[in-house]
This record gives structure tokens, sequence and C-alpha cells, in this order.
């Protein structure tokens, strides 16, 4: 299948400056009456660069994300950037969703910024522009060569910061605020690349560096600590000045998202990091780690290796914090005073009712199961809420985040506490139409999608479809999508044409598609960056790590998108939202904006 138009060539049509107007204007208004939010994913990785400043990797504190593709995105009425977990990888391994520790990933450290005037070139021209002259070309990541030039560029920026007085004062403030935990995770850098295998099977005191097992092991340990911040305190320190550099960037991201509007939205990972489950060995539980049971999706269950806090230590026995409280109390603040436009939860149900198993049991059925239906755990009915409403919640209200800024990642095999926190709490949920989630049967409340970075791009999920469209799945699921997104006085045959038309043609299949994300009754949509740049790459495959994690935005992404758009391979935002307020009965009374965003599709057609 070709999803391509047949009867003109496109090669898609910008807008003049007054056809932009009226098109932002007349885009806005449509959401406004149509109660809507759209954001798009896009993680730092994959975040577009000018040729210029390309070192080889996306970053969204960058200066093409500020001077470029935010306003592109505000242009389109885009009012979100959810980012991926940003906390630092693990070596070796670029999945954001198993880190190493809470500190933040320095692969989105702007490096054209540290060779400018607003950091003193503390990293000099010649290192930056050897570095974007030598990346290997291409549309994905070379991580062995980011990696390698990223170490470069940081020494020697670090180098040059030793030398002068610039950053210093806010160097020694930011230490006292931030360096107890960032020394840990420092020190765990450290050793991890010296043993170079899990932290569990590392020798003598440093496997319980900070968490001593007896008084003897205390003072052992202690003066092992001692030596280590000597030995390697030029190390440590270069550590915490690139989680500073962090830092001020994260601030002026946010700075950012409070004048144009566009807030990022962080992603908190379900897994702990590795550090911190080496720093507070003593708060998980014993041989057991957090995976997913036995389901439709996964017939053997999946065995996802983190452990998992004991629960006795989470909440005393009156309901107040523990010391691994305490902890996760810390981890929610950080996000949501790092993220504006609030919080993705990765994987809810760990948060609510976690599958947890025996560490080494060959069989996920022996000594596995739900953490607190066990005895020794148990919860009562109105416990269960309990990690949302005492630790989460408050930690968003602190920033001034709300509960409906909270994205619950609850995909997956149906489980009835969780449910039922949900529907008592409020909770947005997630509805992904690849799953064959009915966009007329989504509450108001949820965010719906196409897909995420565990799917296929959609224009690939397109051609999967119509390569069998002979099935009882694709008359099904065209036939709802013709009727839910059919003006809201269409006939019978009016219906049948349009259904018809679906089964045909692939991008009229597209466009409803897109067009079903703003008939339904979620209230948020959000778009994956390639499936929004009409791109037919997948970023991620589950089961795999070749490849992923890789895939980035180009850099002349704006004329990528008005092409993939007359192309009928990119969402069409103008008549997405004409068809919604036709869908609704709207359109009568709102003829002029109904003729603009007419008009404004047009073009984008063209």
């Amino acid at each position: 299948m070709r999803i391509q138009r047949t009867e003109n060539l496109s090669f898609g049509r910008k807008f003049n400056s007054a056809e932009m107007k009226v098109y932002s204007e007349s885009v806005n208004k449509g959401l406004k009456l149509l109660d809507k939010q759209v954001d798009i994913i896009i993680h730092n990785v994959s975040a577009p660069s000018v040729p210029a400043e390309d070192v080889g990797i996306g970053s969204l504190f960058s200066r093409t994300t500020a001077e470029k593709l935010i306003p592109f995105l505000k242009q389109h009425a885009v009012k979100g950037i959810q980012m991926e977990p940003i906390n630092m990888r693990k070596l070796g391994d670029q999945s954001p969703y198993a880190p190493e520790s809470s500190a933040k990933n320095i692969l989105m450290i702007p490096l054209e910024k540290l060779a400018s005037d607003e950091y003193k070139n503390l990293l000099s021209q010649k290192t930056f522009q050897q570095i974007v002259a030598n990346r290997p070309k291409g549309n994905k990541t070379d991580y062995k060569y980011v990696n390698k030039q990223f170490e470069i560029a940081l020494k020697e920026a670090y180098e040059n910061f030793k030398k002068g007085d610039f950053l210093k004062k806010e160097f020694a403030d930011f230490k006292k605020e931030k360096g107890e935990y960032l020394e840990k995770a420092a020190i765990f850098r450290l050793l991890d690349q010296q043993y170079k295998k899990d932290w569990t099977k590392w020798k003598g005191i440093d496997k319980n560096l900070y968490a001593p097992k007896n008084a003897k092991q205390a003072e052992v340990a202690a003066e092992r600590i001692k030596e280590l911040k000597s030995e390697y305190s030029d190390e440590i320190d270069f550590f915490l000045f690139n989680q500073m550099i962090l830092e001020r960037e994260n601030k002026a991201s946010n700075k950012l998202a409070h004048k144009t509007g566009i807030k990022m939205i962080g992603d908190s990972p379900v897994a702990s990091p590795s550090a911190d489950e080496w720093i507070n060995q003593n708060l998980f539980l014993k041989g057991k780690a957090l995976g997913c049971g036995p389901d439709a999706f996964s017939k053997d269950g999946q065995r996802w290796g983190f452990r998992y806090f004991d629960p006795h230590k989470i909440f005393n026995a009156d309901g107040t914090l523990g010391e691994a409280g305490e902890v996760l109390k810390k981890k929610y603040e950080e996000y949501f005073a790092s993220f504006p436009g609030g919080l993705r939860i990765d994987h809810i149900i760990g948060l609510v009712d976690p599958f947890i198993y025996t560490v080494g049991e060959k069989m996920m059925s022996h000594n596995s199961g739900r953490l607190y239906s066990q005895a020794k755990y148990k919860k009562s009915e109105d416990q269960y809420d309990w990690l949302l409403t005492k630790i989460v919640f408050p930690a968003a209200e602190k920033f001034g985040i709300t509960k409906k800024d909270i994205i619950c990642e609850d995909l997956g095999e149906p489980n009835f506490p969780t449910q039922k926190v949900m529907k008592d709490l409020d909770l947005s949920g997630i509805a992904v139409t690849q799953f064959d989630y009915r966009g007329a049967d989504t509450p108001k409340k949820n965010l719906i999608m196409l897909g995420s970075h565990d799917n296929i791009s959609f224009l690939e999920y397109v051609k999967n479809l119509f390569a069998n469209k002979d099935t009882k799945h694709f008359l099904h699921k065209t036939g709802l999508l013709g009727h839910d997104i059919a003006p809201k006085d269409a006939s019978h045959e009016q219906r049948t044409e349009i259904i018809n038309s679906l089964r045909e043609d692939p991008v009229k299949f597209i466009a409803a598609s897109f067009a079903e994300l703003f008939t339904s009754p979620a209230r948020r949509i959000q778009i994956f960056f390639a499936d929004f740049f009409g791109m037919a790459e997948t970023y991620n495959k589950p089961g795999t790590t070749k490849g992923n994690w890789a895939l980035r935005i180009s850099e002349n992404f704006e004329d990528d998108y008005y092409k993939a758009v007359a192309e009928g391979k990119a969402p069409n935002f103008a008549a997405s939202i004409a068809t919604a307020l036709r869908q609704r009965g709207l359109d009568k009374e709102n003829a002029e904006l109904i003729k603009d965003l007419d008009n404004s599709a047009k073009i984008l057609a063209e």
C-alpha cells in the first residue's frame, strides 16, 4: 500500500503571515469550543538542530528548540511538550525507562550554549565545530559517537570553569542545596565504571557503602567514603558541574514555557534508579522485583527486575511517611519542580497494586502476585490510594500543579484496585487508538493518542492495516471510525459513503483517525513526534535494544510537516477541528469559524 495523493503532486505550501494569523486564531478558537488541549511527545534525543549546531543528538534545552521548534508548535496551538524520563542513563543502555540515578541526563546539555558568550565560551568554538563537522550523518543518533564527544566537550568546559570566577558562587550554592544526593550518585557512577557489573555483585564495603549492616561496617564505610571523596574529588565536582548546567537550563526552559504558554511535561518511570537502590537498599524488599504478571499481552509475564520499596517503610503504622516514603516524596517534588506542565506516571499500577515476583524463580507463578494481596502487606480498601494522596498529590500542589496535569499510564490488563483508585480520584488515564480504543468511548478526563514510544509509527500501522483490509477487524474499525467522525446531521447514506471512502483510501483513513482524536470526548490529545511529522519509522521496538531511542526530527522539520500534511500523512489541525465541530453540531452557530478552518485546511492540503 502506498500512502500518497495521486491526482496532484504536492509540495506542502506554507502559510503566508496573514494566512497564518487566521489559521492560528481559528485553530485556537476551535480547540476552546471543543474544550481540548493538544500536546506533542518529543524525547530530547529526537529534538531538531540547525546544521551549524547539530552535535548528533537533540535537546529540548537547545537554541533550536527555543528559537524555531517552540514558535512553530505555538502556531499550531500546541500547549505542551512531553519529554521522556530525563534521569541519568545507565552506561551502555540508552533506555530512559531504566535509569542509573535521579541525576539528569548529561546528553541534554546544549553544547552550543557552552560555546557561546552566555557561558563565557567555556567550550571552545574549535572543539564544538569539530564535533558538529564529524557527526555521523542520517536521522538517527549514534550514541557511541555522542557519548565520546560529550565527555570531551564537558571536560573541556569544566577545566575552563575551574580557571575563572564565572559560576563559582552558583556552583557553591548548588552543591550546598543538592550536593548530598548527587555526590552519592557520582560515587555510584565511579564505582560502576570500575566494577562493570551490577552493584549487588560489588566487593567488600562498596556494596553496602551507604547501607552498612552493623556498627563495624558503618566505621569501615565512613573511611571508604572519605577515601573516595578525597581520591575522586575532581571527578565528583565534574559530575556536579554538569548537573548545575542542567539545572540552569531546566530553569531557562521553564521560564520560556511561562512566556510562550508551551509547558514541558515530565515522565516518571516505574523503575527505581540503580543508584537509588544501592543508596537506600535497606528500604527495599529483599529478593523481590517489580514486574507484570501473565496476562493477555504476555502469557509468561514480564520480569522487569526493578526493586520495590518495603511497604512497611513507605508508611508507618499510623499512616505517616516512613523513611522510604520520605525518599519518594523528594523524588516527586523534584519532578514537579522541573516540569510546570505536569507529569506522566509510568505504569500507575505500580503505585497502587504492584505485581511482585521472586528474583531467581524460574516460574513467575512461584511466590509472585499482587503485593497488597499478601497477608503481610494487606491493605484496606481505603489505603490503595495512599501513595498518590499522601505523596504524589502533595508534591504536585507544592508547585501549583493539579491532578488534571497528572497523566496516569494505565494501559494493560485491568486491575480492580487500580481502576477503583482511578475512578475515585477522577484521574486521567490513556486511550491509544492503535490498541483499538474507540474515541467515542473515551472518558472526558482521559488523554487520547494514536500511539506512543511503544508503538510502531502510525503510518506503519496504517500500512499493515490496509494490507489486511478484508478482515472483520478492518471492517469493524473503519465502520466505527466513519460513524464517529460523520457530521451530526448526516443521513444513513452519507455515513455509509464516509465509511466506504475510509475503506478505499488510506489517506482519508489517516485524516479520519486524526479527526477522531478531536471528535472524542477526551479533553486532552497527545501526538507522538513521528506521527506529527508524518514519519514512517518506529522510534522504539520493545524486546530489542538495537536502533532504539535514536530517531530524530530533521532540521527541515517545518518543510517536512507541510509536505507531510499535503500528502495526507500528518495531522491537518484545521480539517480535524472543523470535522469535530460538525460532528458535534456546532458548525451552524460558528459559520465564520468553519469557513476560516476550511480555507486553512485547503491551504494545508495544497
